[in-house]
């Protein structure tokens, strides 16, 4: 069986995305993946997962 992925989008100011996306380049990551690991991350460690 497939695993689907839901999709979240995020708005936020021009100045906070571009400095998010130096952020992700400067670990070889798109703005997306760093996204991702982020959420991921917070979520766990809420959870304690």
């Amino acid at each position: 069986m497939a695993d689907t992925k839901k999709r979240l989008t995020l708005l936020v100011d021009n100045e906070i995305f571009e400095k998010f996306k130096f952020l992700a380049q400067e670990q070889n990551r798109t703005a997306g993946n760093l996204g991702t690991k982020l959420v991921n991350d917070y979520v766990k460690k809420y959870y304690k997962e």
